[in-house]
């Protein structure tokens, strides 16, 4: 679960038009193990994100904002880390979005998404 609703700012649009976000505090996601908070996953304050990588295409039925965007926040963080795997990213992508109530129709249609096309976003480095 996350400890606030994320706090943003603009930044503008990146080199293809997407609105760029800033987060104006930390934000932490807990993932509970056996019934415990296990793992606590802290975005950083200044970290810069499109939220959902979604086509513009796709923007009437998918938007990048809703109630999924902590866990976009949150996905696109991970990426961004040397040597966190996909899998997990993705796993941790979907697991946040339950935690925030996310209908299972968008969960599954947004988590076989990021698994099947996700690659593409990853920075050069990884």
């Amino acid at each position: 679960m996350f400890s606030t609703r994320p706090l943003l700012r603009d930044c503008g649009e990146d080199d293809h038009g997407r609105p760029l976000y800033e987060l104006a505090e930390d934000l932490d996601f807990c993932v509970g193990l056996n019934g415990v908070n296990g793992l606590v996953v802290r975005v950083p304050e200044g970290f810069r994100t499109d939220l959902a990588s979604v086509p513009r295409l796709l923007w009437p039925i998918f938007a990048v904002a809703g109630r999924w965007s902590a866990a976009a926040i949150l996905h696109d963080y991970l990426y961004s880390l040397p040597g966190c795997s996909r899998f997990l990213a993705d796993a941790l992508f979907r697991e946040a979005m339950h935690s925030l109530d996310v209908p299972l129709w968008r969960r599954a249609i947004m988590y076989y998404a990021v698994r099947l096309f996700g690659w593409w976003r990853l920075p050069v480095s990884h």
